[in-house]
């Protein structure tokens, strides 16, 4: 049950820590905004539909086909800007991945068995504080989040935005610990 459910610490720091690694921090230029929206939107989505009465909390934004159709229309929007694209791109797959085996990869092309609820808040709440794979998931992505945090001295609201929209801190005076 645990599946249907979001849990988005986990989710936004993964795909982050990536970006924290060396070698693809210096090489590419990147917006760490859309990677976080990439990260969060299948949930968004999906977790909206949920709450609503009419969707699985794992449904069609749980998918390659919206992966795909979502990338190409953020790709056309930001004219072809790859420094917002991909890492929208990057943030969607990371979902994905972390949220194996119970996604509907293939949906609509393969059918899949979609769990309804009826009390999803509850059922949350529940899974939250009773599902061990979850608190240290969410503890991990925690830690994860602390870490970029300290390591990229994001101690006031500039600091923070100037992080997720840029990559270029040596340009903006940022003081980053290599």
């Amino acid at each position: 049950m645990r599946d249907v459910f979001i849990f988005p610490i986990f989710h936004i720091a993964i795909p982050l820590l990536l970006f924290e690694i060396p070698q693809i921090k210096k090489k590419y230029d990147f917006n760490r905004i859309s990677l976080v929206v990439g990260s969060l939107l299948a949930d968004i989505v999906d977790k909206s539909l949920l709450f609503m009465g009419i969707g699985s909390g794992r449904g069609i934004s749980h998918t390659l086909l919206f992966v795909l159709i979502s990338f190409i229309i953020v790709h056309l929007a930001v004219r072809g800007k790859k420094s917002i694209s991909i890492p929208f791109l990057i943030g969607l797959l990371f979902h994905l991945v972390l949220d194996l085996p119970e996604v509907p990869l293939f949906y609509p092309f393969i059918d899949y068995d979609f769990i309804y609820i009826d009390d999803p808040f509850g059922l949350w709440l529940y899974v939250l504080f009773n599902e061990p794979i979850v608190s240290i998931s969410e503890g991990i992505g925690l830690v994860i989040l602390i870490f970029i945090i300290i390591q990229n001295r994001l101690f006031n609201i500039k600091n923070i935005i100037t992080y997720l929209k840029f990559n270029q801190y040596k340009q903006l005076g940022l003081n980053q610990v290599e």
